[in-house]
Order: C-alpha cells, then sequence, then structure tokens
C-alpha cells in the first residue's frame, strides 16, 4: 500500500509500505478515505520531539470504511468510521470516567520508538486500529469523512480546551453570555475552540494570532479581531485558551487572564524552557490552570453535531491534496506557505 514514512528530522516520504492484514483478537484494519496532517505532527518532523523510528507511517488523524475484523469486534467490514487519534479500550477506569486519552493501554497512532514500540499512523491507504471498538467511532450517515477526520483530534480539542475554561468559571456565577475568552493561537485547533466557544456561549471571544490572515479566519467563525486591551475595563479576560503550545503563547495567556480567572491550555508543550510563571505569581493572581491530552474518544458522540451545525470543514480546511504531495505539504505547513491552514489527504487520489 502507499503511504507517508518518517524519514528523519525535516524529511517524510511517500511510498510502498507493507499493508497491514491479519487483524487479530480486538483490532480492525481500516481502509482510510481521508486523513489530516495535525500541527502535532510538526514536533517530531522538526525534531524538536524526539524519538520516533525511521519508516514509521506518520499522522494520527484518519477516517474510513472498515476492511476487516479481528474475532469480538461488534464493528463490521463496511461500517464508516473515524477514530480518536490515541487508542481507548473503552473498558478501563479512564475509559469509563471520560478520560480516554489517559486509557491503561492507550497508545498515540503514528509513533513508534526506537526500540519498535507503538503503533503506525493514518496517512496510509490503510491502517490497523488496536482496540477497535473502543477507538472507532461509527460515523452517521450525514458525517462526511472529512468531517469525521477533524472530529478524532482538532475539534474535539478545541472544544475540551474551551469546555474546561467553562467548567470551571460555573462556580463564579456569571452567565455565560457575560463571559470574554481569548483564544491564543488561531491555527485550526484555536478556530476549533473558537467555534466551541461561541457554541458554548460566551458572550466575548477574542482572536490573538501574529498572522493576520488567521485573525480573520477566526471572525468569521464569531471572534473579535480587536478590543481585547480595553474589554472588561482593562482587567482582563475571564478565560484564556491556548493551543500553541510555545512559552511565549503560555506566558501571554497569562498576562491576559483576570484575576481569579481560568488558563486552559491544550498545547502541545514540546520544548524545555519551563513554565512561564512561578506558583507564586499564580497565587497572588488567583488563577486556575487546566492542561492536558484530549480525550477525544470520550468526547466525539458528544461532538457530532457541532462538526456540523458550525459548518467547521468549510472554515479551516484549506487543502484538499493527494497523499501523494505529503513531502510538500510538510514543508508548506511548517514554513505556513501558500495560506495554509488546515490539510487532508486522499489516499486514493
Amino acid at each position: 500500500m502507499k503511504a507517508v514514512v518518517f524519514d528523519e528530522p525535516y524529511k517524510v516520504s511517500y511510498g510502498d509500505v507493507e499493508r497491514p492484514s491479519n487483524p487479530q483478537p480486538g483490532e480492525a484494519i481500516v481502509r482510510v478515505m481521508a486523513c489530516g496532517l495535525c500541527g502535532s505532527d510538526l514536533h517530531p518532523y522538526r525534531g524538536s520531539e524526539a524519538g520516533l523510528r525511521t519508516g514509521t507511517v506518520c499522522g494520527h488523524e484518519f477516517a474510513g470504511i472498515v476492511e476487516e475484523v479481528g474475532s469480538g469486534v461488534k464493528l463490521t467490514p463496511g461500517e464508516r468510521v473515524a477514530a480518536s487519534f490515541t487508542t481507548a479500550c473503552g473498558r478501563c477506569w479512564f475509559c469509563t470516567h471520560a478520560l480516554s486519552s489517559r486509557c491503561d493501554s492507550a497508545q498515540l497512532f503514528g509513533w513508534v520508538d526506537e526500540a519498535g514500540q507503538g503503533i503506525h499512523g493514518g496517512q496510509a491507504q490503510f491502517v490497523r486500529v488496536p482496540h477497535a471498538d473502543g477507538t472507532l467511532m461509527r460515523l452517521p450517515d450525514d458525517v462526511t469523512f472529512e468531517e469525521g477526520v477533524l472530529l478524532g483530534d482538532i475539534m474535539a480539542t478545541g472544544y475540551f480546551c474551551a469546555k474546561n475554561a467553562l467548567s470551571l468559571l460555573a462556580d463564579s456565577g456569571i452567565p455565560p453570555e457575560q463571559l470574554s475568552v481569548a483564544v491564543v493561537g488561531c491555527g485550526p485547533v484555536g478556530l476549533c475552540a473558537v467555534a466551541s466557544a461561541r457554541a458554548l456561549g460566551f458572550g466575548q471571544i477574542f482572536a490573538v494570532d501574529r498572522v493576520q490572515s488567521r485573525v480573520d479566519a477566526a471572525v468569521k467563525l464569531g471572534a473579535l479581531g480587536q478590543g481585547l486591551e480595553s474589554a472588561n475595563d482593562g482587567r482582563g479576560m475571564d478565560a484564556v485558551l491556548e493551543v500553541v503550545g510555545a512559552y511565549e503563547a503560555l506566558k501571554l495567556s497569562f498576562a491576559l487572564v483576570r484575576a481569579g480567572g481560568v488558563v486552559s491550555s491544550v498545547g502541545v508543550h514540546a520544548h524545555d524552557k519551563g513554565f512561564p510563571v512561578t506558583p507564586g505569581e499564580c497565587y497572588d493572581k488567583n488563577v486556575t490552570f487546566r492542561s492536558g491530552r484530549c480525550p477525544a474518544r470520550s468526547l466525539m458522540n458528544e461532538i457530532g453535531e457541532l462538526v456540523k451545525s458550525t459548518d467547521i470543514a468549510r472554515h479551516i480546511i484549506s487543502h484538499r491534496v493527494p497523499l501523494a504531495t505529503a513531502s510538500e505539504m510538510y514543508e508548506k505547513f511548517e514554513a505556513q506557505k501558500d495560506g495554509i491552514l488546515k490539510v487532508v489527504f486522499d489516499p486514493w487520489a
């Protein structure tokens, strides 16, 4: 089959690899109909996240059709499905308490370490899915494969970030429509956070990004592109959603939040710069900080309608291209060329 594999930092290649077959108990083989290029794919690509084995099939965002199943799997061949970016057994304490990202046996698609441990990813024509019934969601008939790609990672992550902030502000007694939130980083996840914050009822949503075209995209989803400094009489934001995964972005988030506010962070901080504020600074500002990997599989059913109602795919997918163009797309995405925002690959084009 054709797939995209990691070669070395700043180099991926498209070519032939062995097709997964003979699914074991609990596994499924999925024919991939659409797969995404995620910002977190850039961490190993840039070398900032080390340890990925050469030859690993990349990618953790995919949707497709069940091709084969192993024994004990309830899904059947021919069903349309989307995967969460990590596997989920569906049975352990974490999976049954809405925290599938901390499943006892969770594995990240597209990560095989240098010792050979891990699972290959979804930027391929076929992918092996462990814990198929826990990891895969049956797609409703009106949800496209492209939308399924968004469900299993970035839409779930943006929603998780906004929902975390709102739940922590509930004790304030302030109605959601009177709350203000800033979204720091308006790439694909940030735009999903904007759409989610609006759907959850936040009154004012401010977009923060160095790239004006991304701010403009956020404005189309209901955010404000200016006026943050004077909002709330200058006391700061009720909540700040940090989705970048950069030291500077998190530092800015703590600067923007008001006393007693919430910083909700879902950015993957693949750096060694440490934390931008001290415990004392958090204490002096009464700030609540919440972070962590999104439990995508726990949220996918909850946000299925949100993907449709926000029409998020139309707003964020900038490039629909054959999988064979992956090397070029990684380069453009890393360098932010040609107005690239979200890439969805067709493995069969």
